[in-house]
């Protein structure tokens, strides 16, 4: 039985999750919804996530939202991308938690002011401000991945998929990985996987 995620596909907290489905050989039919798609004020989605926030997963009617929460839940399910090991596994969880949150702010406040925002509410001191703080992150990525294939443990993780994705947004968002080849050559093995391609770099780009 194929299992249900609402939220809009130009999501990266969507595209978590679809990465990690179809890497995994799990059966996904995805709802559009939030953003331009609308629909998660209504009573029959805050019934589900009273956050009105996406994703959601519907599996055989558990619902589960919070796309880490989703990931790792899947992960034990199917036994796909478990880490036996406590180090490692709580390096994993370090690496998640740092992508989804201290990266990711920044990417989504870059891609609000130059993607999602109607034009008259983008403001380019936001941007500019946002785009120096991704620099410094990706500083502090560069340095991780010297000398590593990818993120933790020299094997591909769950610590991959947000960061690939928000690397990825990066790439839309037209920061270049010219002066972070460790990123980049990590970036590139992500372009090679199949998953990455049909999930991640084929999704629109917000608001759609």
């Amino acid at each position: 039985m194929a299992i249900k995620i609402y939220g809009r596909l130009s999501s990266a907290n969507v595209q978590k999750i679809n990465w990690f489905c179809e890497y995994a050989n799990i059966s996904v039919i995805n709802l559009n919804y939030g953003g331009v798609h609308g629909k998660t004020q209504t009573t029959e989605f805050k019934d589900m996530n009273p956050n009105s926030r996406v994703p959601v997963l519907d599996d055989d009617n558990f619902i589960l939202y919070e796309s880490n929460a989703i990931l790792r839940y899947l992960s034990k399910k199917f036994d796909i991308l478990v880490e036996e090991k406590k180090e490692i596994s709580g390096k994993i969880d370090q690496w998640i938690d740092w992508g989804s949150f201290t990266f990711a702010a920044p990417c989504s406040l870059l891609t609000a002011h130059k993607l999602s925002l109607p034009q008259d509410q983008r403001d380019e001191f936001v941007a500019d401000k946002a785009k120096n703080d991704i620099f410094n992150l990706l500083n502090i990525l560069n340095i991780h991945l010297a000398k590593k294939d990818f993120i933790v443990d020299e094997k591909f993780s769950l610590a991959d998929i947000p960061l690939g994705i928000w690397c990825h947004r990066c790439v839309n968002l037209k920061i270049s990985f010219d002066n972070f080849p460790n990123i980049n050559n990590w970036y590139i093995k992500l372009k090679k996987m199949d998953c990455f391609q049909n999930t991640v770099v084929s999704a629109p780009l917000p608001p759609n």
